[in-house]
């Protein structure tokens, strides 16, 4: 009877464990998506141009003279891959007319690799996305 519930104990604190990795992901895309989306406010021009736009596994590397919103842009992908595991963004910043609002999407996607089962493969069903919208 005390060994069952050891077991149930033991599953209970292994289940909080997942649950605030999964917080603490969710955490890390929310800032990181909260910082790119100021730097493309103070950048607009090259957001309604869009220079922000890069699509999910885009290798990005900086040119010999880049862009403040190249530069931005991999220096963005480079914290979500230190920040989140298997970590990469995108940005959906569409063409509008300059009197129209400009509403830009931001995905940033991480393989949910839980404590226990870092061997386990569950292709796409793997991945959890953070999705945020905003206007610049």
């Amino acid at each position: 009877m005390l060994s069952v519930g050891l077991l149930g104990l033991a599953h209970l604190q292994l289940t909080t464990l997942k649950h605030a990795q999964t917080a603490e992901f969710r955490s890390q895309a929310s800032i990181l998506a909260a910082d790119i989306l100021n730097k493309i406010r103070t950048n607009q021009v090259a957001a309604r141009t869009s220079d922000f736009n890069v699509a999910l596994g885009d290798p990005l590397m900086l040119e010999s003279s880049p862009s403040m919103a190249q530069y931005d842009l991999v220096q963005w992908q480079a914290r979500i891959s230190q920040s989140l595991p298997q970590g990469e963004g995108a940005i959906d910043c569409p063409t509008v007319a300059a009197d129209e609002v400009l509403i830009c999407q931001i995905t940033i996607r991480w393989i949910e690799t839980q404590i226990g089962d870092a061997d386990e493969d569950y292709g796409e069903l793997g991945y959890s996305e953070f999705i945020f919208s905003g206007a610049v």
